[in-house]
Formats: structure tokens, C-alpha cells, sequence
């Protein structure tokens, strides 16, 4: 192999943690070049053999790779400095989400503060599901939580201010304000 060409660089404790998760060492490869800092691949396709010889995904070995957006090991978000979008389901306002603190550093992880819009007087629509694990907090008022159980059967129950929710990926779901004219507001923890 011409290490010359090889000029994907991964950081070099980033690989030796993949390593050791699998009791394996940079020696147990003879075709990866490195120096002190990171470990170089011959291009993707020798990265992607690596990756499936190891049996972890390609995404791995880019977890981490950029430079980290946090101060000191901490990141502070500002109250309205943060994203915020509208969610519009068939001509029913159903949420405001605002983003709360997001980093780099864990990219599978996503938090939200939603307000609720919509209650039971309106059509309930569920979104699709989504791909990430999450866990909904109530921090305000009463909220109804509509799910697709097993056999597509719906599936609802009340939560009030202080009860949580898990829920898995993939299950299509809604939450809307019991009470009609009380505004309601959750958060939502989405992780992979």
C-alpha cells in the first residue's frame, strides 16, 4: 500500500478507543500508517474495511472529529438565542419547539422546550415517528400523549405537570393540551 496516498487522518486516541472497545491495538493492523496525532487511511474504501472489519459504523470514526464547541467542558445556551420553528400539521398550529443547548460533542443527542398549541377539540395528528429514543418531561399543565400501539391500535393516556414519558423510535405519537384554553409545555429529550 503507497502510505503516501493514504491522507484521511483520524485522530489517533479517536482510533485506539474504537481499537480497544474491540481488544485490539494500531499493531494488529499492518497496512495503517500514523504519527503521534492522528492515523491515516488510504481514502474511504480503506477506511469503510477497517470499519467492517471491526464490525462498528463508518460514522464512528467521525464522531468527535471536529473541534469542540464547549468552554471549558461546559456549553450555555441563552434563553431566546436558540432555534425556534413552528409546526403546522394539515392547517392545525400544533407546536412551537425552541432548541435548548446543542453541542457537537454529542451529536445524537437532541433537547427541546415545546409549547403546545392544539387540544382535543381539534383532529389529532400524529407525526410519523421518528428515529431517536426519547423521554418527554411535563413542565407545565395537562397534556394528552396519543401513540400507534402493536397493531397499529391508538393508544392515549393523560400526563399532568411533573409526569414523564418514554418513548421508542419509530412510534408515531402526538401531544396536545387536555384542557381546552390551557396552554401546556413539555421537554423533549431525543438520543441515540
Amino acid at each position: 500500500m503507497n502510505f503516501n496516498a493514504c491522507n484521511l487522518p483520524v485522530r489517533k486516541a479517536h482510533v485506539e478507543a474504537i481499537l480497544a472497545a474491540r481488544k485490539m491495538t494500531l499493531e494488529h493492523f499492518q497496512d495503517l500508517s500514523y504519527d503521534a496525532t492522528y492515523v491515516y487511511f488510504c481514502g474511504f474504501g480503506h477506511l469503510s474495511a477497517v470499519a467492517e472489519h471491526l464490525a462498528v459504523p463508518l460514522s464512528e470514526f467521525f464522531v468527535g472529529q471536529t473541534e469542540s464547541d464547549l468552554d471549558d467542558g461546559v456549553k450555555i445556551a441563552r434563553r431566546n438565542g436558540s432555534f425556534k420553528r413552528e409546526e403546522i400539521r394539515d392547517g392545525v398550529h400544533y407546536y412551537t419547539y425552541e432548541h435548548l443547548v446543542k453541542t457537537n460533542q454529542d451529536p445524537g443527542l437532541m433537547a427541546l422546550r415545546l409549547d403546545l398549541h392544539s387540544d382535543d377539540d381539534q383532529p389529532l395528528r400524529l407525526n410519523e415517528g421518528h428515529c431517536s429514543k426519547e423521554i418527554v418531561y411535563v413542565a407545565r399543565g395537562v397534556v394528552r400523549v396519543c401513540w400507534l400501539g402493536d397493531n397499529d391500535e391508538l393508544k392515549e393516556d393523560v400526563l399532568s405537570e411533573g409526569d414523564s414519558i418514554f418513548i421508542l423510535p419509530n412510534v408515531a405519537h402526538s401531544f396536545t393540551n387536555h384542557i381546552a384554553g390551557e396552554k401546556s409545555e413539555i421537554i423533549a429529550i431525543n438520543y441515540r
